[in-house]
């Protein structure tokens, strides 16, 4: 397989077991498609984007079937309650994802501008770093993009604080991508978030409430 860093595999995490939603709220329909189809598109139409690896939940294949084509693979995660690490591993352990670097991104930020992925891709082949990270004013986003160089670490941290634990280790080897799409930060959760999703102002409004509050200073 290719190593160029120009043509990473995508990695989406859909084994969660939405409690905050009540059912699966990947397969709940968000207009006329799906929330998981939504969450795809932005990686089927990014120009530098290889494979696609979807880790769904135990039993739930049958599920996700009919989304699988050429550059879509459905994998299964056998134990996903440990954590989002454990739907990670199982992506990497992919004969897909051998020797590519790998984006990272769960399944319910439906909203990620094709643009936005391969802007992050670029600035990953140009900024001489091992992770990217799409930022909305300050605020973390998704895709993450890793180096295929941390897929050890992926395997031998993470138990505690999942990915996290990874970005501390190498926060000197991060690029923060500062973009003004504030879809790369809009997940959803809960009916209400499933309900507005569909009107970006609300949706929107919800991010930049997010981005407050994170500039609050905390109470000792």
């Amino acid at each position: 397989m290719s190593t160029l860093k120009s043509d990473p595999v995508a990695i989406l995490l859909a084994a969660g077991n939405s409690t905050r939603m009540g059912q699966d709220k990947l397969l709940c329909m968000l207009g006329k498609k799906r929330v998981v189809e939504h969450a795809l598109t932005g990686y089927r139409k990014a120009t530098r984007v290889q494979d696609i690896i979807l880790v769904v939940g135990p039993g739930t294949t049958k599920l996700y079937e009919p989304l699988r084509g050429p550059r879509l693979h459905i994998v299964e995660n056998p134990d996903p309650s440990p954590g989002m690490i454990t739907s990670i591993r199982v992506g990497l352990g992919c004969g897909w994802a051998d020797e590519r670097n790998f984006l990272l991104a769960p399944a319910d930020v439906p909203f990620v501008p094709a643009e936005i992925i391969d802007q992050v891709i670029t600035t990953f082949v140009t900024r001489n770093c091992k992770i990217v990270i799409p930022c909305y004013q300050g605020l973390g986003g998704h895709p993450g993009l890793f180096s295929q160089e941390l897929r050890h670490d992926f395997h031998l941290r993470g138990d505690t604080n999942g990915a996290r634990e990874i970005l501390f280790r190498y926060q000197q080897d991060t690029v923060r991508l500062n973009v003004p799409e504030p879809d790369v930060c809009f997940d959803i959760d809960t009916p209400e978030d499933l309900e507005s999703a569909l009107d970006p102002g609300a949706r929107w409004a919800k991010v930049d409430r997010l981005v407050e509050e994170r500039r609050k200073p905390r109470l000792r």
